[in-house]
């Protein structure tokens, strides 16, 4: 959308999104275990770039930041676009509440984008793409794991199959075999 300010990270998350299985596996997590789905491709973001890992203590600090906008904007106007979906409406044209639903969807996509900027905001140390990948992998992977104890999650193999997608998608220049024993804990 052109009218969204550019910041890196919205560009990775566009096309980290559009990757294979990514959206289905962001999703899962966002249904299966509360994840914001911005929060995931924070972590990810800051592992590719070369960041840091992120400690548990920053990192609750930055959700306490973005769990209020998540709450009261970004899933009220996920709740309402759901509603103009799933649910008949007869006494309006289906046309319009489509038309309405694809508003409510932009809407939607503009307060995910403002999280975005607002996350790179609390959070963004110097990019070091000079990093060896393998330690930016780990990076990212530690990130999510992270995430995983900040929301009292104790990954299964589900959890590591939808992590295993995110990486593939975020570092494609890995093997899938190096990728799994990553997101594994083995080094």
């Amino acid at each position: 959308m052109s009218d969204f300010l550019p910041h890196p990270f919205w560009n990775f998350s566009l096309e980290l999104y559009a990757g294979e299985g990514v959206a289905e596996a962001c999703l899962d997590l966002q249904e299966r275990r509360g994840c914001d789905v911005n929060i995931l491709l924070f972590c990810c973001w800051l592992g590719a770039s070369g960041r840091p890992t992120l400690t548990a203590e920053r990192l609750r600090a930055i959700l306490k930041a973005s769990d209020a906008w998540q709450a009261e904007v970004v899933k009220r106007l996920r709740e309402v676009r759901r509603l103009l979906k799933d649910r008949p409406w007869p006494e309006a044209l289906p046309e319009t509440v489509d038309a309405v639903r694809r508003r409510v969807a932009d809407a939607e996509l503009a307060a995910e984008h403002a999280e975005q900027l607002k996350l790179a905001s609390l959070h963004a140390p110097p990019a070091d793409r000079g990093r060896p990948v393998e330690k930016r992998l780990r990076a990212a992977v530690g990130n999510l794991g992270v995430y995983a104890v900040c929301l009292g999650v104790v990954p299964d193999e589900r959890d590591r199959k939808a992590v295993a997608t995110l990486m593939a998608a975020t570092f494609p220049e890995l093997t899938p075999a190096e990728i799994a024993r990553t997101v594994a804990g083995e080094r």
